[in-house]
């Protein structure tokens, strides 16, 4: 019964709104003068009472158009040509309506201005090309509301609490003020400090490549949008600065400030905080997120095995919250300017940091052995490990004419680190008897230097399509670590009696340098209206050293020879790409391949031995995307690359870490080759205000790099590498998501599936792990001038299964429910509250249930005029139900552990918000 009520539910909200459609509107569009009818007139119908965008067309050959399948209500018809003044009108439509305009004729803007002057009205929505386009004073947000408000209130975005923005289900993670980066291209930063009403437009438009830019190429479907705000004139030049400090007046602390000044091209700020709370401070939030490297990275793994072109991304330098019980100092500064008519360009980002995180950690471990023997082991930690560095990142761009620019961007760091950790552990078997128990204590210190840079000439010729960039990449890194190791580690027989004791205690002195270069070279050339062929040539050379010594400190630090290296290692890889595309009005099909030939040479300076490969990899791809629709596409895609085994697996050396541990390289290995094949549907309608996407893919290897373990009868384990085939997994999943912008409500459904095989030997005994996933997550959200709800929930099914045998049946299912509200209240006062409810309910491994809520909320005022300044009181976990607490449920193996969390506070806090415009003197 409730899946009928259900299914009804769904058939009345989606499509009985189409059958009660059945006004409509026409007509034939002309030319006053010439007596033309107007071919491609723009027809778009709004809704009078909130000057949303209802339905659009064009009018065909004979200048007809037809609006059909209207709802009963008042709109305003308005129609669009080159060259003519607009037509306007209001028309009222009953659910039966049939207006036929007849002939509407279009007068010329320059007969009309002798005559008249003609007020003009903007659309509230528009569309042009892949380009949407909101026009802010069409939705009304409250007094004082930031760009995150407005946001907010555009119908196809989403906004969560957190910040993330989607636009048409997809992530927007570029924002642009009037086409550049504001302070950096986080749109967090944007959100919370610029001003609602200083917003002229807000346009989306799809996120393109480097070659796409430069070549004006689609390469196929954006995964990801771009926002540009556009300001109003005198809103172009101001200042933003806030002050955000909190604190329960005794432990806990979360302060903060940032100052800066934007005036034209020119862009300078300032930021810093400290907390202690897992929290980044509100105030410099986005600042410690400046974008890092934008350019395109030529890297190779450090054994040369890999070799790969990649966009530069996100900088997260700054604050990351983590597990334990940090301290966290960040600072930092931004300077961006343009000069001589905008053809030179100078952007630097500069931070610092200082952090220390304290860590106690236990766990649990129970694992089945082919043989049928039962180890079970648990253990504790203390750690705690302090990091400090800085870094200055920048670039300079200069425009050396309408088709050439010159762009040098750099990048260095350095950064020390000290880490002490100790631990206890002990074994036992499935009779309870002792196997083994150890005590470690480790410490290191650390330092780490890096200078990359890259130089890029880029160049568009007089012949559309054809282009041609070029980039050169200098590389340096230097790391030193010198650490001591001590441990005792006690074997025991089968009757729990000592009957062995290992101790260690060892110096190691590590330490490496890197130096590469790289270099690439990108043409493409169209071949036809139709056909166009890319092609890119690169090459990287790597020279690099290794020495990692262990001493002996109980014999007058005598070196350990077995495990110590010494090691020169060169490479050099030449990478070659071709792609040839073929673009139809609705569909792109591409297809070719990336070859990269690498010389590899590993030298064992103590052993006086070498180690050589010669090697080629082959990368075909082919992609295939059709537009079913203005906003509708699906795309089949398939992708394939060889990789060769990493330096650590191909070394066959003995390492070891851990008394308990220990790793042997197999220099007999061979390269495996990796097949993807995927799938995408999607599609966005802004009339509806509905966006759905269907995806899926399969992978497989060949020759796949696996493990191969063999454990004791002590629980001491031996690792190694072996190829094997039987790696795959298949993924599938699809989004759904509506909105009912009349009445404020939002709603959405993600589902996937996710099937795996990944195969080891254990014990020279073949090991194949199944995993099965099915994840739900409905979404719900509601807002309005004084309330705004959201609801989270998810839901997750697993099964897995192991080939040697399975401590149980593998199966776990868990749910969520994240449930966040804010509301006005009366006197300029808000209250917001979040609540985080985890139930893991118990199986056949964990007889007992993990249900866990956070619940957190704060109550603020703000005061002063503009609202400047705003008193806080906020709760961390109300409910004090914090556990710090993981479990897994695996084929032949299942865990738990702990570790340390922050528990309940109250922080009192106030923060000061001053920003504004500089005022223009009128010129004399």
């Amino acid at each position: 019964m409730l899946k009928n009520l259900l299914a009804v539910f769904i058939f009345s909200v989606l499509f009985l709104p189409v059958f009660a459609q059945k006004a409509s509107i026409k007509g034939i569009v002309v030319d006053t003068v010439e007596k033309t009818k107007l071919q491609n007139s723009s027809i778009l119908l709004i809704n009078s009472k909130d000057s949303i965008l209802v339905k659009d067309t064009r009018a065909k050959a004979n200048g007809e158009f037809e609006l059909s399948n209207l709802k009963k209500g008042t709109y305003t018809l308005v129609i669009t040509f080159p060259k003519m003044a607009d037509f306007i009108r209001d028309i009222q439509l009953s659910d039966s309506s049939k207006f036929n305009l007849g002939h509407i004729a279009m007068d010329s803007k320059a007969t009309l201005l002798n005559e008249v002057t003609i007020k003009a009205q903007k659309q509230a929505i528009s569309m042009k090309g892949d380009t949407i386009t909101y026009q802010a004073d069409s939705f009304a947000v409250k007094p004082h509301a930031n760009l995150q408000d407005l946001l907010r209130r555009l119908p196809g975005i989403e906004v969560d609490k957190d910040g993330a923005i989607k636009a048409g289900g997809k992530d927007v993670n570029t924002l642009l003020v009037d086409g550049e980066e504001f302070f950096g291209d986080d749109p967090l930063l944007a959100q919370k400090y610029l001003k609602a009403n200083a917003v002229s437009e807000v346009q989306i438009y799809d996120k393109k490549s480097k070659q796409e830019e430069l070549s004006g190429i689609k390469e196929g479907d954006a995964k990801e949008k771009v926002m540009n705000i556009k300001l109003k004139e005198n809103a172009k030049n101001g200042y933003l600065s806030t002050l955000d400090a909190n604190s329960d007046l005794n432990h806990f602390r979360n302060v903060g400030g940032m100052a800066g000044i934007y005036k034209s091209k020119l862009k300078a700020a300032v930021f810093g905080f400290n907390s202690n709370t897992n929290q980044d401070s509100k105030a410099s939030a986005a600042m410690s997120r400046l974008k890092g490297n934008d350019y395109d990275l030529i890297e190779v793994g450090d054994d040369g095995s890999t070799v790969m072109i990649s966009y530069g991304g996100r900088d997260d330098d700054g604050f990351s919250p983590t597990n334990g019980l940090p301290d966290v100092i960040s600072y930092g500064a931004h300077f961006s300017d343009k000069w001589n008519e905008n053809k030179v360009g100078l952007k630097l980002n500069y931070k610092g940091n200082n952090r220390d995180v304290l860590d106690r950690t236990t766990f649990k471990n129970q694992s089945l052995l082919p043989n049928g023997t039962n180890f079970f082991s648990a253990g504790s930690a203390n750690s705690e490990t302090k990091n400090t560095g800085q870094s200055l990142k920048g670039s300079v761009d200069v425009k050396i004419d309408s088709l050439s620019t010159l762009k040098i961007s750099f990048a260095g760091s350095k950064n020390k680190s000290a880490d002490e950790y100790t631990s206890a552990n002990e074994t036992k078997n499935g009779s309870g008897f002792f196997v083994n128990n150890s005590s470690q204590q480790n410490n290191s210190n650390s330092d780490n230097n890096l200078f990359n840079g890259n130089i890029n000439y880029a160049k568009k010729f007089l012949k559309k399509g054809r282009t041609l960039s070029i980039d050169l990449q200098p590389e340096t890194k230097n790391s030193t670590s010198l650490g001591n190791s001590l441990s005792v580690t006690n074997y025991y027989d089968d009757n729990g009696v000592i009957n062995r004791i290992v101790n260690q205690n060892f110096l190691n002195d590590n330490s490496g340098r890197e130096s590469s270069l790289g270099t690439r070279i990108a043409y493409t050339e169209p071949l036809g209206k139709q056909f166009s062929l890319q092609t890119a040539y690169s090459f990287k050379t790597v020279a690099a050293n290794s020495h990692k010594l262990v001493f002996d400190k109980s014999l007058s630090n005598k070196r350990i020879d077995s495990l110590s290296n010494n090691f020169d290692f060169n490479n050099f890889s030449n990478i070659g790409k071709v792609v040839l595309q073929y673009r139809a009005k609705k569909f792109t099909l591409s297809g070719g391949a990336e070859a990269t030939q690498t010389t590899f040479e590993l030298n064992d300076l103590d052993r006086n031995n070498k180690f050589n490969r010669n090697y080629l990899n082959w990368a075909p791809q082919s992609n295939l995307n059709y537009k079913l629709g203005k906003n509708t596409s699906v795309s089949v895609n398939y992708n394939g690359y060889t990789r060769q085994p990493s330096l650590d697996q191909l070394q066959p050396l003995r390492q070891v870490n851990n008394p308990l541990y220990e790793i042997k390289g197999n220099p007999n290995l061979k390269p495996s080759f990796n097949n993807n094949f995927g799938f995408n549907f999607n599609t966005y309608q802004q009339k509806s205000q509905m966006y759905a996407y269907v995806y899926g893919g399969y992978n497989f290897t060949k020759n796949a790099v696996v493990s191969t373990r063999t454990v004791d009868d002590v629980n001491k384990t031996t690792s190694s590498y072996i190829n094997l085939n039987g790696n795959n997994s298949f993924y599938a999943g699809a989004s759904f998501n509506k909105s009912f912008s009349k009445i404020h409500f939002n709603t959405g459904l993600n589902a996937s599936y996710n099937h795996s095989n990944s195969v080891s030997i254990l014990n020279n005994k073949l090991n194949e792990n199944v995993n099965n996933s099915i994840s739900l997550r409905p979404r719900f959200s509601y807002y309005s001038d004084i309330v705004q709800i959201q609801y989270n929930p998810s839901f997750t099914f697993s099964n897995s299964s192991s080939s040697i045998g399975s401590i149980n049946n593998g199966k776990n299912f868990y749910h969520n429910h994240e449930i966040s509200g804010n509301i006005e209240l009366p006197y300029n006062t808000e209250f917001n509250t979040s609540i985080s409810l985890s139930y893991q309910p118990a199986n056949t491994s964990f007889n007992t249930p993990v249900n866990v809520a956070i619940w957190n909320a704060y109550l603020s005022k703000k005061m002063l005029k503009a609202q400047e300044l705003e008193l806080k009181v906020a709760i961390s976990d109300i409910l004090a139900e914090k556990i710090g607490y993981n479990r897994y449920v695996g084929g032949n193996n299942i865990s738990e552990n702990t570790n340390s969390f922050i528990p309940r506070y109250v922080l009192i806090g106030v923060t000061y918000n001053l920003t504004g415009n500089f005022v223009k003197a009128d010129k004399k």
